[in-house]
């Protein structure tokens, strides 16, 4: 992967929130994160979101681009510390902490990125509060719980192309809400929400 012409202009556009920027960063870095991710964790679930976190703790932290000097080993880091968190959290027994812990570094969230986080979250749902009923269940079922449009389909009685119609619906009027009441955080909320690599496969 070659580097970006001008980077540093783009990584300095990306600390000061430009949002058309921080989608240029991503498009040209969100494969190598995620083969990082899969090489880590063995499975393309995990390393895809992993990947979509990876990418919503750099908006977090784009403050800090500017003393970035080397921005592919910088998110390397990331990548390695947020699996480290997956691992520890999700699968690490208390005897492997340490065997963990000497292959990677840990990084709690500052209080500042805790409190961006909770935006963004919190306009989030207030964007799916927008969404009628039967488009928030099918959306709720397929992001916050993980159903394929066939398990929706089931749930809601409906069929799996009208799930794909409700989703496609919920994620226009979620983008346009963001778009006018959120546009500091529109764009790294919808990949918070989005399905990873829509773009690229």
């Amino acid at each position: 992967m070659h580097q970006l012409e001008d980077e540093k202009e783009l990584l300095q556009r990306v600390a000061n929130a430009d949002q058309e920027a921080f989608s240029i960063l991503y498009e040209h870095y969100a494969r190598h994160v995620y083969g990082l991710a899969l090489r880590l964790m063995k499975s393309p679930e995990i390393a895809q979101d992993l990947t979509q976190e990876v990418f919503v703790r750099v908006w977090m932290k784009r403050d800090h681009l500017l003393t970035v000097q080397q921005f592919r080993p910088w998110l390397n880091t990331i990548t390695r510390n947020m699996a480290m968190d997956y691992l520890r959290k999700k699968v690490a027994a208390p005897e492997n902490e340490e065997y963990l812990t000497s292959f990677f570094t840990d990084t709690a969230p500052s209080v500042e990125e805790q409190l961006a986080l909770k935006q963004l979250e919190g306009a989030i749902l207030q964007a799916v509060d927008q969404l009628s009923p039967q488009l928030k269940t099918a959306f709720m079922l397929s992001r916050f719980q993980g159903l394929t449009h066939t398990e929706i389909a089931q749930r809601m009685n409906i069929s799996p192309i009208t799930s794909k119609s409700h989703l496609v619906r919920a994620l226009a009027i979620i983008r346009k809400y963001l778009e006018e009441n959120f546009p500091e955080i529109a764009l790294v909320a919808l990949l918070y929400l989005t399905p990873l690599f829509s773009a690229f496969f």
